[in-house]
């Protein structure tokens, strides 16, 4: 019965060995800019980040304008904390999706500057056209997994 057991447990061993692949243990790289080194998951993923921070936003703009609960200044230093996401979420993705993060973290923080000490309307409406033309961009490049959301 030992001996039994011991082929039964060698066998699967060894076999766990020799069907895992070599880097099954190692940990992954960071990626680089053109995305050699990590998964197309990542891209994704700060797709989804994203899409989760911007979906805020409306919601933050809704309790500012409509509802009127939220402060010009609390909305100015929301919009920075979604720039400063943003920012990071480019930097855990890689190229033409890292760019495009990266603009729209600067057209984030613009739009901030809109809000406190004068509320520009017109200045913040052509800001969100311009938002609004590079989220086509991102989710055109950035979506590189099927994913549901």
């Amino acid at each position: 019965m030992k001996r039994k057991l011991l082929i039964i447990l060698t066998s699967l061993s060894l076999s766990f060995a020799i069907l895992t692949p070599a880097h099954a243990f190692i940990p992954q790289a960071k990626c680089k800019a053109d995305g050699t080194k990590c998964s197309k998951k990542a891209n994704t993923q700060a797709l989804r980040n994203f899409a989760i921070v911007d979906n805020q936003h409306y919601l933050n703009e809704h309790n500012y304008r409509v509802l009127g609960k939220i402060g010009a200044p609390e909305m100015a230093s929301k919009e920075f904390g979604a720039a400063s996401k943003i920012l990071k979420y480019s930097k855990s993705s890689y190229g033409v999706c890292s760019e495009l993060l990266l603009q729209m973290s600067n057209l984030y923080a613009a739009r901030a500057s809109t809000y406190d000490p004068v509320d520009q309307v017109d200045v913040r409406a052509n800001l969100n056209g311009q938002i609004i033309a590079l989220e086509d961009q991102l989710h055109a490049n950035c979506n590189q997994v099927k994913m549901r959301w």
